[in-house]
């Protein structure tokens, strides 16, 4: 009789702890299901900027994934977070040293990634753009083969596999966490992110001007942040408030505060490749109002000149000194790592020399814990795998153009332009070639491509893990 009343009391008692716990679990939900949730890590990743500790930063980011993680079965409120540490951390320059001393808190984000995917388990699906992620990852493992050593591998695994096989794994985890049925637009909430994550690139390009103007020097960067990294950050971002539109007609300001911020970088891929994005976003927008498409186009050509007179000295610096001027491209590591990478397709016009080559012009230059770029999408591909890699990755951005305009809609163009983007940005920056986070945000763009021609998408299932409920 004793046992039974214990174990009574015991029931009663995770009967009220499931009841709390089970509360408190939906209010953290709806909270990061939230607006209030997306502006307060805006600011709080604004505010580590403006600190000036990135490193710190970082650190809470991921602490705040790791909770997100555990707390909620849905993936979208990772995905904020993880494109603005994705962006501020381009601060952190030549900082694998920095970052290693962390290691031991790695098992932790591990444990809370592994008991995501374990409670919050759903169907994994598969679509159209996992083949051209195959032909890649096939590509990428034959490329060089018999060149390098078992250690070799080991040491590069990051982009060996990272770029092929794990964005194979990376696609199936997405489409599956992603391929829900929502109580809201989740593209809408996708588009939003990605117009935070460039407003926070402006804010990173501002500091870089107004610093230096108030006394504070900037580091590690002369101008304050990465201008290639950031730029590509920003087109990603490009085309995202034109969707917004539809709440507002105001937002559409963004794409140009976003181009405009590119050609303020002082990348000059980000000011040629920016131009084109702009372009095309531009006609994508006066497409959407034909009886106004002249006015528009008006608005358009204002909206140009407007950033010409602003920044027309910044972009005459780079078009003078960084395009025209003698020896700016054919004196550059670029130059000679184009005539490399035709020497290696030669050598071996099949399989190339491989991704792990760390003998081209930058492998003396190249950061610990980075690969020895091509910085050059084109030269990567024909170097390091040959006919190959030419084949693989063209079926795969092949695949990738025909999912954007298969039953075309504005969403699905607006995803088109974001990608179009990184792949000009890639032809002059390691851009598709960087495992986190520009491919793997190019899968996704994909992803959701796929969800949008899904004719059936299960429902998500609201899952609340309590004590009780794990120990059955």
């Amino acid at each position: 009789m004793q046992a039974v009343a214990r174990t009574n009391r015991l029931d009663a008692i995770l009967d009220k702890f499931s009841v709390k716990t089970e509360g408190l679990l939906k209010s953290a939900r709806r909270f990061f299901d939230s607006y209030i949730s997306y502006a307060a890590i805006t600011l709080a990743a604004m505010a580590f900027v403006i600190a000036h500790q990135e490193v710190y930063g970082a650190i809470a980011f991921v602490a705040i994934l790791g909770v997100i993680l555990l707390v909620c079965d849905d993936i979208l409120p990772t995905f904020l977070p993880f494109l603005l540490v994705s962006t501020f951390t381009t601060n952190c320059y030549n900082s694998f040293n920095t970052f290693i001393q962390y290691i031991p808190f790695a098992p932790l984000i591990v444990a809370c990634v592994v008991f995501h995917f374990v409670v919050y388990k759903k169907k994994y699906f598969v679509g159209e753009s996992i083949y051209g992620l195959c032909a890649v990852s096939i590509a990428l493992l034959i490329g060089g083969v018999g060149n390098y050593t078992f250690m070799d591998y080991f040491k590069g695994a990051y982009y060996y596999f990272g770029l092929g096989l794990g964005m194979i794994v990376a696609y199936f985890v997405m489409k599956s966490e992603y391929a829900q049925s929502r109580k809201y637009d989740l593209r809408e909430r996708f588009a939003v992110s990605m117009s935070l994550m460039g407003a926070l690139c402006v804010l990173m390009i501002a500091l870089g001007y107004i610093r230096p103007l108030i006394g504070f020097p900037n580091y590690p960067y002369a101008n304050g942040f990465s201008r290639n990294n950031v730029s590509t950050m920003l087109m990603f971002a490009m085309p995202f408030p034109l969707f917004l539109i539809k709440r507002n007609q105001w937002f559409a300001i963004g794409t140009l505060v976003f181009f405009g911020a590119t050609c303020a970088t002082g990348s000059r891929g980000g000011l040629l490749f920016g131009a084109v994005e702009f372009a095309v976003c531009a006609v994508y927008w006066m497409s959407l109002d034909k009886r106004n498409f002249k006015v528009r186009f008006g608005i358009c050509l204002m909206a140009a000149g407007l950033i010409l007179l602003a920044l027309g000295s910044k972009i005459a610096d780079i078009i003078v000194n960084r395009l025209l001027k003698e020896d700016a491209i054919d004196g550059t590591d670029r130059w000679v790592m184009m005539l490399q990478a035709v020497d290696r397709f030669f050598a071996n016009p099949f399989v190339g020399s491989g991704i792990l080559d760390d003998t081209i012009a930058y492998g003396e230059y190249r950061k610990a814990g980075t690969m020895a770029w091509y910085h050059m999408m084109s030269s990567q591909v024909l170097g390091s795998m040959g006919l190959v890699g030419i084949l693989g990755y063209g079926f795969n951005i092949y695949l990738r153009f025909r999912l954007s305009l298969k039953k075309a809609s504005g969403w699905s163009l607006v995803l088109g332009i974001s990608y179009l983007g990184i792949l000009l940005m890639s032809q002059v920056n390691p851009g598709e070639f960087c495992p986190v986070p520009f491919e793997v945000l190019a899968v996704l763009l994909f992803v959701m491509q796929e969800i949008r021609l899904d004719e059936a998408i299960l429902p998500l299932k609201r899952v609340c893990e309590t004590p009780k409920n794990l120990l059955g």
